[in-house]
């Protein structure tokens, strides 16, 4: 909860490319030193093949402090080399590895089909300027004073996270959206002009959440002492906030980032351009919001046109590629169009022929075009939810964390989607239930109800039934799907599988019991989400064999 004034509180077609460190305008690009890798097909000995969550890193271009004396590296251990021109061959060494391990579920026995193999279909992301969420440790130096002013001002620098230390520093972050880079030396400078002391005292780290065109921009400070006792940190805060806003650091955001010109539209009782520039400061127990809105508004863009836009708050996951999201959310689309329905109808059609009685005409035949409904399990903010609600009858979207709820709720609302409610609540416990009523023949259950049952009077789990749907979409962590959540999606006719750990995908449809037992893979998509380094995200649609 977020108290009041000092409050506390385009689409493109598939193929390979990817991301690039950049240094300074008309400076040649360094490459980042690889001691991380590439995408293990076999993943490693106890689990996935991507154990660390991807985060911002910098290159030998992001160059240490001009006056500041040799220090070690600003290239963490986790990313690749970064060379813009060898990207190509990049993404394209993890798409071998990804087809030479799916081979086998690759291998097409459609009766249609053209090919041998199921095509692998590859979007990759811009080679540079293509994250939205960084978060830097800052460090505090202390150098020989020129004069009486600077004895005061703290020399700050930015740093990346390296095991229990940190790598050397950093001037500026070319895998970041170009607005942070233009924020990220001006945030800096306004800390250490800050007279008062309050806003570099304890200082630790800062997180960078923007989005594209004008979006906005989120800047949390995070402290190791308590802050704004007294209201002094709001108040320096404010006199910050002015001053960057005064800077105009997004004002040639919205043609950067897009190449296109987007219009920001507030919610409602939000003021114009509330996602401007807001900052939060944040000590244990404490957050003090200095701005009208502590979240940003993201735009995607679907191939028919719309423009959709997504409410994402401070604190909560998103997704740090917007380009590659968009990628996404249209490849689902037209996996639901092309491949998930004709599935759905062919399969109606063939259980109506075989309990059609002899002599009696079938009736109903326009129940085989209707719309099917969908069951989405891990849905986060409703990044899918929103852009295929129009693809079907009627969508829940199932979701633990309660502000990526709100936040779901929020966007249903803001792109006028009226058939899909959300549910709180793991999907595994959500699995489980279903599970159970089925083996009780499909009655109620009135017992072993959870603490999400009364959550949202509208929208608690206990409304649930999964067993009024025909699709089910699934987006798990890293880990994949556990054995209960796997058994549930198994019952349905068509699975929309998105991965961010191939190895789990890969684990969930071979083994004993596996999807790949009684579910065809039909369409395979590699997003590269996080361009140089191991991790790559994939999409899976599985149709149930005849």
């Amino acid at each position: 909860q977020m108290p009041v004034a000092p409050r506390c509180l385009t689409p493109v077609a598939p193929r390979c490319l990817a991301p690039p460190p950049r240094r300074r305008v008309g400076d040649a690009f360094r490459g980042y030193r690889s001691r991380g890798a590439r995408f293990d097909p076999a993943g490693p000995a106890s689990g996935p093949v991507t154990t660390q969550v991807p985060s911002p890193r910098p290159s030998s271009a992001m160059s240490a402090a001009a006056d500041a004396p040799a220090e070690p590296s600003s290239v963490p251990s986790y990313h690749d080399d970064v060379d813009v021109t060898k990207y190509d061959e990049m993404l394209a060494e993890k798409v071998e590895a990804l087809r030479a391990k799916f081979a086998p579920l690759l291998r097409n026995d459609a009766d249609d089909a053209d090919d041998a193999f199921v095509p692998l279909e590859v979007f990759p992301s811009p080679p540079k300027h293509f994250r939205s969420r960084c978060r830097f440790q800052v460090v505090a130096t202390k150098t020989k004073a020129r004069d009486a002013v600077d004895a005061h001002r703290p020399v700050l620098s930015y740093h990346l996270r390296e095991g229990g230390a940190v790598t050397g520093a950093i001037t500026e972050f070319p895998m970041a959206l170009e607005s942070i880079n233009r924020t990220m030396p001006r945030l800096l400078d306004a800390v250490a002009d800050d007279a008062s002391g309050e806003l570099a005292d304890g200082l630790e780290a800062v997180n960078f959440l923007a989005a594209r065109g004008s979006g906005g921009m989120h800047v949390t400070l995070v402290y190791s002492r308590p802050i704004d006792a007294d209201g002094k940190w709001f108040a320096a805060a404010s006199r910050a906030r002015e001053r960057l806003l005064r800077e105009s650091v997004m004002e040639t955001a919205e043609t950067s980032e897009t190449g296109r010109t987007t219009a920001s539209e507030p919610e409602r009782g939000e003021p114009e351009n509330a996602t401007a520039f807001n900052l939060l400061g944040r000590s244990k127990g404490v957050s003090v919001l200095v701005g009208d809105a502590n979240h940003v508004v993201e735009r995607l863009r679907l191939r028919d046109g719309r423009l959709l836009a997504y409410h994402q708050p401070e604190g909560a996951f998103s997704n740090p590629n917007a380009f590659v999201a968009e990628h996404t959310v249209n490849w689902l689309r037209d996996a639901t169009a092309e491949t998930a329905r004709p599935a759905l109808r062919a399969l109606r059609a063939e259980r109506r022929r075989s309990s059609e009685v002899p002599g009696n005409a079938a009736s109903g035949d326009e129940d085989l075009d209707a719309l099917p409904s969908l069951l989405e399990l891990y849905c986060g903010n409703g990044n899918h939810t929103v852009a295929l609600a129009s693809s079907f009858a009627s969508v829940a979207a199932v979701e633990l964390s309660a502000a990526l709820c709100d936040a779901a709720r929020a966007n249903l609302a803001r792109n006028g989607v009226q058939n899909a409610r959300v549910f709180r609540a793991p999907s595994e416990a959500v699995a489980r239930r279903a599970l159970r009523r089925r083996r009780a023949g499909g009655a109620n259950e009135t017992s072993q109800k959870t603490s999400f049952d009364d959550d949202a009077a509208d929208d608690c789990v206990s409304s649930l039934d999964v067993d009024a749907f025909d699709c089910v979409l699934v987006d798990p962590p890293r880990a994949g799907l556990d054995p209960d959540t796997l058994a549930l999606v198994k019952k349905f006719d068509v699975v929309l599988y998105i991965s961010c750990d191939p190895n789990s995908l890969f684990a969930n449809a071979t083994s004993e019991g596996g999807l790949a037992e009684s579910h065809a893979l039909r369409r395979f998509a590699v997003f590269d989400h996080f361009p140089y380094t191991r991790h790559i995200e994939v999409g899976a649609a599985w149709v149930r064999k005849a």
